[in-house]
């Protein structure tokens, strides 16, 4: 590895997989492309941690403020501190376009496509900055509206069991926010669409991608766990990996798992409707005469273009809707 690219000009891309070559099961690709990704997996993860430093930094300094904390009692988890629960976390914000930078180089890791670690990260912090940090935005307020009306529901419970209704609606949307935001970042590095509209596809596929989101979400559940039991000797270990790898790492996972589901339901589709419509032209600009039913020229098709290519010309539907069979006359007059 190079000590991780330091030394040397690691950055030139390799010669690449045969495209007569059989794709392998995911489970090996993912294995195969983190071993051999593995030392810029770790640069991505020491240059991530130059902004998750200075927004830890700023939590701190918001947790030591003299403020008011007020303290909220919960049958679900005992007392907890509001101000250390929702304003101290609130810096996590400003986190979102460098997670794009990171989306944006695991993806094409993911793709088995070449990226420099350095520089396409930053320009895709630089060039999604605006929608990732209303994402932001958003996963913030949905945390502290979801967070509190599930605290506040499940004391409810205890007086009246009708409370678990809306209880249970706030835990299911909070799991599918969860979900969507495995697909988000991806989404927002690979197309150019309003953020309304990607939020729209990462819920549908939250449900279309139910057991690869199950497998992400254990794999981040098992890696906090671990730590969490961790014997207080062993803690530099995952605070190692944590600086070096975790982060790098669950966007890689992210990234492999999601993108196959993005690819076949919106890029796939795309360059079909691409190829369908460049076949056409050139069968317009080669002369063929293109056949109408009747029922295609329906005017009560509101989706239907005004002018149609009848031998390379533009030509009113309506024309076309009055005469089933062009004349020669016609004919004459198109040409």
């Amino acid at each position: 590895m190079a000590l991780f690219g330091l030394i040397g000009n690691y950055d030139k891309p390799g010669p690449g997989v045969s495209k007569d070559e059989p794709k392998k099961a995911a489970p090996v690709r993912f294995f195969e492309i983190l071993w051999r990704k593995l030392s810029k997996l770790v640069q991505l993860n020491l240059i991530f941690m130059i902004p998750f430093i200075v927004v830890v930094a700023m939590m701190v300094g918001i947790f030591i403020l003299p403020a008011t904390h007020i303290v909220f009692q919960t049958s679900l988890l005992g007392p907890l501190d509001l101000y250390g629960l929702y304003a101290v976390p609130a810096p996590l914000i400003l986190l979102s376009p460098f997670t794009a930078g990171m989306a944006y180089v695991t993806r094409n890791f993911a793709r088995e496509e070449h990226a420099f670690v350095w520089s396409d990260f930053w320009d895709a912090v630089k060039g999604n900055w605006k929608a990732s940090l209303l994402n932001g935005v958003i996963v913030y307020l949905a945390y502290v509206i979801l967070s509190f009306s599930i605290f506040f529901y499940s004391n409810q419970m205890n007086e009246n069991w009708l409370f678990i209704i809306p209880f249970g609606i706030c835990c299911l949307l909070g799991i599918m926010m969860l979900f969507a935001q495995y697909y988000i970042p991806v989404m927002i590095v690979t197309f150019d669409l309003k953020l309304r509209h990607i939020y729209r596809n990462a819920f549908i596929f939250s449900i279309l991608g139910l057991f690869r989101n199950l497998l992400i979400t254990a794999v981040i559940a098992a890696m906090i766990v671990a730590t969490l039991f961790c014997p207080g000797g062993f803690l530099v270990i995952p605070l190692v990996l944590l600086i070096v790898f975790v982060f790098s790492f669950i966007s890689y996972l992210s990234s492999f798992a999601t993108y196959s589901l993005i690819d076949n339901y919106l890029i796939q589709p795309y360059y079909k409707k691409e190829a369908e419509t460049h076949n056409a032209q050139i069968r317009v600009a080669e002369g063929e005469t293109l056949s109408f039913e009747n029922d295609e020229l329906d005017d009560d098709d509101d989706d239907a273009p005004k002018y149609v290519y009848v031998n390379g010309k533009l030509v009113d539907r309506k024309i076309l809707k009055e005469e089933s069979v062009f004349s020669d006359e016609t004919k004459e007059h198109l040409n």
